[in-house]
């Protein structure tokens, strides 16, 4: 377990979540994003869980601050490959890392 990690005194909840500029676990009791490297997962896959979080928000033109066209599209299929990831992760960390996944909207 994680210990002093967090704002949380102690904890064993995460999850999974992309964002913009930001590891892809998060502690699931305050919402504090966790450092990847602090877990036990392969360098493999945290290397495509990084890959994963940088193109979080493909759907949205930063420019115009507007969805693109395909935004169902994209956010659909960026929900798969997380979805696919977590699985491994979540095999990866066993029940000492309990996780859950939350697809981006």
């Amino acid at each position: 377990m994680l210990k002093d990690v967090c704002k949380c005194e102690f904890t064993n909840s995460f999850k999974l979540e992309a964002d913009f500029m930001a590891d892809p676990i998060w502690c699931n009791v305050c919402g504090w994003n966790l450092d990847i490297e602090e877990f036990p997962i392969s360098d493999k896959l945290q290397e495509e869980l990084l890959e994963w979080v940088s193109e979080y928000g493909r759907w949205i033109d930063l420019e115009t601050d507007s969805l693109k066209e395909n935004v169902l599209e994209l956010v659909e299929n960026h929900n798969k490959k997380g979805l696919q990831l977590f699985q491994e992760v979540k095999k990866q960390l066993g029940e000492k890392y309990p996780i859950i996944f939350v697809p981006s909207k």
